[in-house]
């Protein structure tokens, strides 16, 4: 969560929502607080247009939005906004008393719940939980996947998760498992139904999986100038899926500095939205492992191999999952970042 919005209507809501500010802001964590003109602060901003213009503004995935307020005047204000639980940022209400912190969205994926119960620690206040799986204290799919970083494939399955667990129904789970204690209703065994969390569509042995979809994969690129954008991008697509590797494991693609700038690989990061890192030919060199080389690589950029060493610099790896794959003048290669994952979460702040 990068961004907390603090909304307040009355002198005493505003005083708590000044308390709220310098918390966060002491926390490092971007934050703007908004009141009636009247109770401004020099911690605040005006409402000056209409309260829904207002929030419209911040409601996006990454936001908070606090409001110290009665709940309708919450509802009333989110209310054209909201679109689907993967998209709403965390909503809550807070009464002006700082007695109650309420989740009203979002309360897994956008973080709803663990901000709650933050805030409640802080303002010594009670948080009102009313997600099923935290009332029942059994695990939470997707409060899971968004402390550890992971892509929910699908939705729909996500709620299957809950509803079996709920009903004491076993749920299988593999592939890069935390070294804990699995919670309960999560097994091992054999299922029909279960969660894999792999970068890889085939890493499951149920006949219905939800896959968590890690982003540790690392892709190194080489090509020659002005490479056709299109044409990289389904080298990109066809390479993955022969490694069935789902798109969404990609956290960055890397390559020479001398390529900073090359269209097309622009393109690509910009289209899988991940960054593009890229490393001197000094650099590259420095990089260990069983490298495959090539003389006129050599010559043109000052290092005999650009996209293995390239993907492995990011990595800190010195081995590949997929070696230098080469098509009409681009190349691919593939390095895993190590990744760890608990079921804990000791997130206090946001």
């Amino acid at each position: 969560m990068k961004n907390v919005y603090i909304f307040s209507f009355t002198a005493q809501a505003t005083a708590l929502s000044s308390k709220l500010y310098q918390f966060y802001i002491s926390q490092n964590i971007n934050c703007l607080a908004y009141t009636l003109p009247k109770y401004c602060t020099s911690f605040h901003k005006p409402i000056e247009d209409s309260l829904q213009k207002q929030v419209e503004a911040c409601f996006h995935p990454d936001a908070a939005i606090i409001f110290v307020s009665a709940c309708g005047i919450a509802v009333r204000a989110i209310a054209p906004f909201i679109k689907h639980k993967a998209q709403d940022p965390c909503v809550l209400a807070i009464d002006e008393k700082g007695q109650y912190v309420i989740p009203l969205l979002s309360g897994h994926l956008g973080g709803g719940n663990t901000c709650a119960m933050a805030i409640s620690k802080f303002l010594d206040a009670t948080p009102v939980i009313s997600t099923a799986t935290d009332l029942n204290h059994k695990f939470a799919v997707d409060e899971f996947a968004k402390n550890n970083q992971l892509t929910i494939s699908n939705m729909h399955l996500a709620k299957k998760v809950s509803v079996h667990l709920l009903h004491n129904l076993p749920v299988g789970i593999c592939g890069i498992l935390p070294k804990e204690t699995l919670p309960e209703g999560l097994t091992t065994t054999t299922q029909n139904f279960g969660i894999s969390i792999s970068p890889f569509s085939t890493q499951t042995q149920f006949k219905e999986t939800l896959h968590l979809i890690p982003k540790n994969m690392v892709l190194g690129i080489g090509c020659k100038k002005n490479t056709d954008a299109e044409a990289l991008s389904v080298f990109v697509e066809e390479q993955l899926a022969l490694l069935h590797l789902f798109p969404e494991s990609i956290a960055a693609i890397t390559s020479i500095d001398l390529k900073k700038a090359e269209p097309a690989i622009l393109a690509l990061a910009n289209n899988l939205q991940v960054p593009f890192v890229t490393y001197t030919a000094d650099e590259l060199k420095k990089v260990k492992g069983s490298l495959s080389s090539s003389n006129f690589v050599q010559t043109i950029t000052g290092v005999d191999n650009v996209c293995e060493r390239a993907a492995l610099a990011y990595t800190k790896n010195t081995t590949l999952i997929r070696e230098k794959t080469i098509k009409e003048g681009m190349t691919l290669a593939i390095s895993e970042l190590p990744m760890t994952f608990s079921f804990q979460n000791d997130s206090f702040i946001l």
